[in-house]
Formats: C-alpha cells, structure tokens, sequence
C-alpha cells in the first residue's frame, strides 16, 4: 500500500506528493504489488511508470477527487545528463524527500516540489550519471529521514501534559499511532520515488552476498524501508523520555481498560502491531506485565481487606478476574508465550500473593458446603501450582474434624452416624469441588485412616454396633437398596480401622444374639453383610459366623425331631409326659459361638421339667456330649390378663419371666405358661432374689424393666416410686396398668451389652493378639530357621496387620516370650539374630 497525500492538480505534470497530518491519509494501491500495512511489510521494487499506470482515485486534502493521469515515462528522461544537472537534481531530490516526510511541511512547500514522476527520473539519474555515489545517496536519505523523525519525535514530546490522567494517556497513545501510520504514509510515498536506489542496494547486497556464497535475504527487502522503520524506533522508542512516557500511557489505558471506565483494546492492538514492526515487543510485554501486576497487586489487596470475614466473596472476584483477564490476552499481546507469562502474573498477585489467606479459610468452606467457592479455590490454586498445599490444608482439615468426632466421647453412640455424614460430605467435595482429582482422593482416604485410628479399638466396635442396628431393624426403616448403601458405606468406615480383630469379636457377639433371637430384619441382608466381609478380609474372616448359621439351621432340625419325640410320649402316656409349655432350643458348638457369662437362676418347675425333658432327649441322641443352658439369651411368651387392658401377649426374657410368674396369683389372674410354687400379688425385693436366685446386679436391672420403664410397658409397680431399685422396695401387680397393643416388647435390658460384657469382649481379643503374635513369629521362623531382629519383626506385622495394628514394643514382648517357650534363642555371638528350636 502506497501512502499518498495529494493536493490540487497542478498542470499535465501529474500528482503532486504533500506531506499531511496522519490524520488525513489518501491511499493509492498498485494491483501488483502487496499493500503496505503498520506492520511495515516490504514492498517489491517498481518502476515508477508501472506505478502511474497502477493509480487510482485518490481523495485529496481539500476534498477533491482526482485522477492521477496514467502515462508512460519519456524514455528521453532517463538519459545521461551533465554532472552539473546530476549535482543540481541530487539536491533538488533531497530536498524533495525532505518535504515529503517532514511533519511541518506547508502547502508551498509541497507545491514547489517537483512531480512524482519527475523525481522518479531524477532518482535514475543520479544512478545513471554516477554510480558510484549510491553510499552516498543513501547516506543523504537517511540525514533527512533522521531529521524528519526527530521532528516528530519533539512534536510528540510536546504533545499533551505531562501530569497524565487515563483520558489524557489514551488521547496522547492515539497521537503516537496516528504518528507512526503517518510516518509509515509518507515513508511509503518516499520509498516508491527512490525505487531505482532501492533496486541498485538491493543488487549491490545480492552480489556482495554472491561473492561471499551465499544469498541474502537483504535481496528480497527494500534498504529505503528498512531504514525508515530503523530511524523510527532509534528516535522515538529509544527516546528515553517518549519511551517512558509511552509505557506509562499504555499501564493507564490498561487500568481504564480494566477497570471498565474506557475502551482501549483497539488502540492497545494498533500499538502492540507497532512496538512488534520496531523490535520492541519484548519492551512492551515487559511493560504490559509490570502494568498487570500493579494493578491486581493493589486491586487484590483491597478486596482482601474488604473480605476479611469471608473468603468466598474474595474467590468470585479473583475468578472472574481471571476470566477477563484470559480474554483480554487475545489482544493484549500477539503471542501465546506472552500471553501465558501476562496471565501468570495476574494469577500470581489475585492468588499465590494471597495463598495463606486462602488456604486458611478452607475449613469455613467445607464446614459450610460452599461447593462453588472450594471449585474456584481449587481451579486457582491449582493455575498457580499450588494444589499440593491445598490437598496438606484439606487433609489436616478432615483429620482435625474427624478427630472431634472420635474422640467425642460423651456422643459415642452417634459416632459412626455421624462419622458417615462427614464423610458423604467430603465425598461431596472431593467430587463436586475438586473434580475427583486422584491426589485429594488418596488425601481423603489417608486422613480418614489416621483419625479413625487415633482411638484405639472404638471405633471398631461402634461399627459393629452400628451394624448391628441396622440388621435388626433396617428394612423397617428403610428400602433394600437403601438398607444395602448404608452397609457399603459402614464398610468403608470399617476399611480404614487398623483394629478389625476388635470389630469382628464385637460383630460375631451381635450376630450370635440376632440369630439366636430370631431379630434379623432380613436374612438376604446378613448374607450379603457377609459376602462383603468375606471380600474384603478373606474366608477366615467369616468361617466361624458361617459356623453359627449353620448351628442354627441344625438346631431348628433337632427341634422338628425333638418335637415329633414329645408328641409321641404325650400319646403312649396318655398325656402325662405332656409339656407345659412349647419349647425351642438352640444347640450351639461352643468353639464357634461369643462365650457368655453364666448366670445363677432358679426355673420354675414346669420351666425346669420341659428343659430336663430336652436335656435327656439330647444326651439319648449324642451320648458323650454335654449342654452348658445360657438362660440369659432365652426368651418367652407370657399370656396376662389385667382388670383395666384385658388379655396382653408379653414378650419377655427368661429372667423377666421368671419374676413376672411370682405373681401369677391374686389380682394377676392367670398367666399362660406355667406357675410358680409360690405365688402372690406383692413381694418384697428381698423375697423375689431369694426365690429367683438372680445376682443383685442381673435382678434390679430386670425389675426395673418391668416397674420401671416406659409407663406402657409398666407390668409392676415399685413401692416407693422411682427408677432405681433398692433392697428395700416392694413390688406388685399394677393393676391399673394400659397399653393398646395385644403384643406387648418389653425392653430387655439384660440382652444390651453390660460394660463387664464388654471390657470381657476386649480381653479375649486382646488375648487372642497375642496368640496371633506368637504364632505369626513362631511360622517366619520355621520358614527362615535364622533371622535378623530387624527383618523378623518386618514379617511378622506383615502377616497380622491385615487384622490390627501393633506397637513395635508389643512385638518385642512376644519375642522374649517365645524365647522363654524356647521356641527361638538369640545366636551366640551374632547380635540381633534369631534361631528356630524345632
């Protein structure tokens, strides 16, 4: 593109160049060259008649169209002429550029200027009278393109004010780019005069390159061009005083452009393409920079500041600063790499500048769910690199909260519920927040495993607890498909303690009296209960609870067998071998089953009678073995009859029974399942223990299930009134007792895990961790028959950590143990090594 600037016709001489304001810029295009852009691009040697045939319209300064007349050049022009015409035309051609590129050339000066087509002739001239002044032909353009730059560089030192406010920065950027595409106008207009010198250098560099052996992109350039771009930048950008003043103008328009209070991507874009035509990218982009992080530095810190109370306000705001700030790289710089390192310092003051802060106000945000807030957290932390201190926040966070709820132990019950509830929520986050990254799923997992075991054996034992209430009453409360998310998460819980022995001694007592009281809610649900624990901790895990389902299911054979044999008795006695009442029993092996505490009772007789009836049964089938009767697990069912509620079915314990039917006469009226030898309608405490035989302990908890429980439940009444039993108080039959419901439960207090039950439970494992010990080190030795201390104690907490975790301490014990057992001795002389003893 050849920039032109024409004023009126002047004669038949042709147009005529003037140098405007760059605001004021006619163009002419030649068909066969390419336009010329700001970029600068280089522009194909013409002859200047090519150039005339090639014009078009061309819009002048007053406004009038005109025509630039297309002829040929007269050959006759280009003929040699004397030197002293030569002299004269070089200084009348110099002059001629000068007035062509000079900012403050007026009206007359460029109309006394020659044509176009003129100083295109005396261009050749100058070459054709004397070659070899072509040095110093370029030598003089480049006095005259330095004056006119440095013209232009003292008009834009005056331009504006030097206090800059961002409307003055911007107005005064506009002036410097209208500068530079004024000056690229006129270069161009010049260039295409001096089209023979820039052919002559082009050739002069080509043989210059040729007699070196090699080509020279010089060839392919135009030398007038180049040197105009190079004087530009030399006056102007190297300018230290334009070059500040540029770069602080181009950080104001950035502040407008940012904060919204003035366009400027436009202006911004037109000098990025400048800065790049003159080797000074690197200048802006540093300049860019430094504009981006003083701003965010500042702008950040303000709104920190505001949002000291909260950081979620903070995090919307840098997020959508960010946002902006992506977009705004499409123009701000012309490279990816610029743009990269642009964004980075964004990032660096709106977030690595305020990590601490940050990181800080995680816990506010898990504690409130603030799933929206923890994803910006995490997507900026993660453009700063700095997901690794937020995964240590997190799991710090989960293992510090989770801990609370461990070690809360006036809240043991709702431990594991509320341990579940926790951790759907970090399930949550961790999804929805976080994207399921793989790191913050191992943290998770990690975090969870080290609180959950902080407190050594209870949780284990919860979870079975926990387990517990859900097979005894689960589907009641909930679908099957609901019933069995709720096992698979308890499960979860259960992966992460290290104490599985403890959760399985606690889970088989559970399991023992669910199958023995026929409470399981579901049966489908125990098996897959235990299906998933056969899956997660091997077969050996669940042997001896498949044991005990089968025990069952054998004694409900024995029970068809034993009721077939009393059937027939009753008949060939004429009913004198009859029964009192319907009897099931369970026949458990003991090796499989909880050991229970045995418990001292007194039967009534026709309780007494029907169980020896069994007994013999028994004994007659399988001679040789012996039946140990656990009456704490027993159940009944007791048909009362009360003056107020009419007939109720109870159904009690063994020991509640047993009470219950010392006051099967008077006002008790009858009740279904035998009687006592001595019966009455009130009794003294003192009385009921003699006649029970219970301990002092068993038998106040069993009265004060029946006097004094839930007033519906109330079968007794305690004289004095109050929920503790003492020696004593008195009871009897409460006659005025209600209850709308013909089955009646009544709590079975006995049947809940006494805090002897379970220090006893605790023992056995303990017990048991200790056999395990011995005989995990008593294997590794046989296999290896020598060993190192190091390397012994390595296996053998390989082999058991499967089932608990144990102190190196512990190990140590185990190992002078199985020295005094004389299964191993120390090696004389070797220190630290073992030896088997077969």
């Amino acid at each position: 593109m050849f920039g032109l600037h024409s004023q009126q016709h002047r004669g038949d001489t042709g147009p005529l160049a003037a140098a405007l304001a760059p605001s004021r810029t006619a163009n002419i295009h030649s068909i066969d060259a390419p336009p010329t852009s700001s970029h600068g691009a280089a522009v194909p040697a013409l002859g200047f008649g090519a150039f005339l045939r090639h014009a078009t319209h061309v819009k002048a300064a007053s406004g009038t169209v005109l025509r630039a007349t297309p002829r040929a050049l007269d050959p006759a022009s280009t003929a040699r002429l004397p030197d002293r015409h030569a002299s004269s035309s070089a200084i009348e051609l110099v002059r001629a550029v000068r007035h062509l590129l000079a900012l403050s050339s007026t009206p007359a000066d460029r109309a006394a200027l020659p044509s176009l087509e003129s100083l295109y002739a005396i261009t050749e001239l100058q070459l054709t009278a004397n070659a070899a002044g072509i040095d110093d032909l370029y030598d003089r353009i480049k006095i005259e393109m330095e004056r006119a730059a440095g013209e232009l560089a003292r008009y834009l030192a005056a331009s504006g004010t030097t206090d800059e406010t961002p409307d003055s920065a911007l107005s005064w950027l506009a002036t410097l780019s209208d500068a530079w595409t004024g000056w690229l106008d006129r270069v161009s207009l010049v260039q295409s005069v001096l089209l023979p010198l820039d052919r002559e250098l082009a050739a002069s560099a080509s043989t210059s390159s040729s007699s070196r052996g090699h080509a020279s992109s010089q060839s392919q350039t135009s030398r007038i061009w180049d040197l105009a771009i190079d004087t530009f930048a030399l006056q102007v950008l190297e300018n230290d005083s334009l070059s500040r003043r540029a770069l602080a103008c181009i950080a104001l328009g950035l502040d407008a452009d940012r904060a919204g209070t003035a366009p400027y991507h436009k202006l911004h874009a037109a000098l990025v393409q400048m800065y790049t035509r003159l080797g000074a990218y690197p200048q802006l982009e540093k300049a860019v920079c430094q504009a981006t992080e003083r701003f965010y530095r500042d702008e950040s810190a303000a709104r920190m500041a505001q949002q000291a109370a909260s950081v979620g306000g903070y995090l919307a705001y840098a997020d959508t600063r960010v946002r902006e700030e992506t977009e705004r790289g499409a123009w701000l710089l012309s490279d990816d790499a610029g743009r990269k390192r642009n964004l980075d310092v964004a990032l660096s003051a709106l977030v690595a500048a305020h990590l601490e802060r940050l990181i800080a106000g995680l816990p506010e945000l898990i504690e409130a769910r603030r799933l929206d807030d923890l994803g910006r957290l995490f997507a900026l932390l993660r453009s700063v690199d700095a997901l690794p201190s937020l995964r240590t926040a997190f799991a710090d966070h989960i293992k510090a909260a989770g801990g609370l709820i461990v070690n809360d132990r006036e809240r043991d019950d709702e431990m594991i519920e509320r341990l579940l509830e926790f951790k759907a929520a970090i399930d949550r986050i961790v999804a929805d927040g976080f994207g399921r990254e793989p790191s913050f799923v191992h943290a998770q997992r990690d975090s969870f495993e080290v609180f959950v075991n902080r407190r050594e054996n209870k949780p284990a034992e919860l979870i079975a607890k926990f387990l517990d209430v859900k097979l005894r009453s689960g589907n009641k409360t909930m679908t099957d498909d609901e019933l069995e998310r709720c096992l698979d998460e308890a499960l979860v819980l259960f992966r992460y303690t290290h104490d599985k022995d403890m959760f399985e001694e606690f889970y088989k007592r559970h399991f023992a009296k669910r199958l023995l009281l026929n409470r399981s809610a579901s049966s489908d649900a125990e098996k897959s209960m235990l299906l998933k624990l056969k899956e997660e901790c091997g077969p050996g895990f669940t042997a001896k609870l498949e044991t005990m389902i089968k025990d069952v299911e054998l004694s409900r054979d024995l029970m068809q067998e034993y009721a077939q044999a009393r059937a027939k008795a009753a008949k060939e006695s004429g009913g004198a071998e009859s029964d009192a009442f319907d009897l099931s029993v369970s026949v458990l092996t003991q090796a499989h089953w909880p050991t229970y505490p045995q418990v001292d009772v007194i039967l009534p007789a026709d309780m007494a009678a029907t169980t020896d009836h069994f007994v013999r049964f028994y004994q007659n089938r399988n001679s040789g073995r012996r039946l140990h009767w656990q009456h704490s697990l027993g159940t009944l069912s007791l048909v009362a009859t009360f003056p107020k509620a009419g007939t109720k079915e109870l159904n009690v314990s063994t020991f509640q029974a047993i009470v219950l039917l010392l006051f099967n006469g008077g006002a008790a009226g009858e009740a279904g399942g035998g009687g006592s030898s001595s019966s009455s309608s009130k009794l003294s405490y003192r009385d009921i223990r003699a006649q029970t035989g219970l301990e002092d302990k068993e038998l106040k908890r069993t009265l004060q299930s029946l006097a004094c429980g839930q007033i519906p439940t109330r079968v007794l009444r305690k004289v004095p009134q109050g929920k503790d039993v003492d020696d004593d108080d008195e009871f009897e039959f409460n006659e005025r007792f209600k209850n709308e419901r013909h089955r009646i439960r009544i709590n079975q207090i006995q049947l809940k895990e006494t805090a002897e039950e379970q220090k006893s439970t605790e023992q056995r494992v303990f017990l048991d961790r200790e056999l395990i010990l011995q005989a995990a080190a008593v294997r590794v030795l046989k296999a290896r028959k020598t060993i190192k201390h190091s390397e012994l104690i390595t296996e053998v907490v390989d082999q058991i950590k499967s089932r608990f975790a144990i102190d190196v301490s512990e190990i140590k014990k185990t190992f002078e143990i199985l020295i005094d057992k004389e299964y191993m001795e120390r090696v004389e002389g070797e220190r630290g090594m073992y030896r088997y003893l077969a």
